[in-house]
């Protein structure tokens, strides 16, 4: 039998601030929580900081502070609470959850989650802290696909295409026979895309990439774009495609409102401008759609995570303590593409 402390430490968010320096994360420690019923305990293994997280950093009300944070992360079940979560996730099954309950974090060395929509057990022969990042990423590139492929488009254009998103976003397109445009701002990220199977890709800061990508776009008979940057790189997209098209806005990496986008395109070209969410495409429908459809991408997501899988995240590992030190340190100079940070749990 499994010992479990009576306390754990964890990370809340103490003070937003949209000046990223200002921001003021606490190590804190607090009980256990305890499965309710249809919930297990899990010890965490790794949660990964992803561009949502440290959104919210940003953009809490200070009102809502302390807050408990992260999305998303693995560990392993340690107790249950009964009901339906023992035939589900029994002990010592290995897992990845999101959702979990309200006053609680990833980014704590134990969590809740309901069996059934906020734990998926992960193959046995996976390390643990390899599915840190199994949900966000994997599940929104999944996501994309299935959205295109419900519009029937043909080609697919990506922003920020040398992201963790957009490097998956490559590897599955192709493993899928999904013709995908990648749209990168310098050279040494269009090698790297390239490196792992790209064959469409697109620099913006070369001259006359506009055009590049136009000529593209009608090669391949592109319909639909998903943009990370927002501002007026979104006006670009929705510019460059053809009638009908659509553009999605799933990030906003500028910081600014999205801009640039011509009226006659929207009134009389029939584009479409729309906004687009991973919880909003898996709660599609309903339950009934919902359950399906997440069988559906685990199947997909599952196998991926295994080293040199489409699904693989690089990590750069840190502390709970040393976190957020860390995290500055990535955020004021290299960024986050070649790799995620990632807590580890003793």
């Amino acid at each position: 039998m499994v010992e479990i402390p009576k306390t754990m430490k964890r990370v809340v968010l103490t003070s937003p601030n949209s000046d990223m320096s200002k921001v003021v994360l606490t190590v804190e420690e607090v009980p256990v929580p305890t499965p309710k019923s249809g919930e297990v305990l899990i010890k965490v293994a790794a949660a990964p900081i992803n561009p949502s997280d440290y959104g919210v950093w940003r953009n809490t009300h200070p009102d809502k502070c302390p807050l408990p944070i992260g999305n998303e992360g693995s560990g392993v079940v340690v107790a249950s609470g009964g009901g339906l979560a023992p035939l589900l996730c029994g002990v010592g099954t290995k897992v990845g959850f999101v959702n979990v309950p309200k006053g609680q974090g990833a980014y704590s060395e134990y969590v809740t989650a309901a069996a059934m929509t906020g734990v998926f057990p992960m193959e046995a022969d996976l390390q643990v802290e390899a599915a840190a990042s199994f949900f966000v990423n994997p599940y929104t590139v999944v996501g994309m696909l299935d959205t295109a492929a419900q519009l029937g488009a043909k080609a697919i254009v990506h922003t920020a295409a040398a992201s963790q998103v957009g490097q998956m976003l490559v590897k599955l397109a192709k493993q899928r026979g999904v013709t995908l445009i990648n749209v990168v701002r310098r050279e040494e990220q269009a090698a790297l895309l390239r490196s792992i199977g790209a064959q469409l890709v697109v620099v913006t800061d070369a001259p006359g990439w506009e055009a590049t990508l136009a000529a593209l776009i009608a090669e391949h008979k592109a319909t639909v774009a998903f943009d990370a940057i927002a501002g007026e790189t979104t006006g670009k997209m929705v510019s460059a495609l053809p009638p009908k098209s659509t553009t999605f806005v799933y990030g906003g990496l500028s910081r600014e409102p999205v801009g640039g986008v011509n009226p006659i395109d929207l009134i009389y070209h029939r584009k479409q401008l729309k906004g687009w969410l991973l919880t909003n495409w898996v709660l599609a429908g309903g339950m009934f759609s919902t359950l399906p459809r997440l069988r559906a991408a685990r199947l997909l997501v599952n196998p991926g995570l295994k080293p040199g899988g489409w699904a693989e995240s690089k990590f750069i590992d840190c502390t709970l303590d040393g976190m957020f030190e860390r995290f500055l340190a990535m955020y004021n100079t290299s960024g986050f593409t070649d790799a995620k940070l990632r807590i580890r749990f003793a």
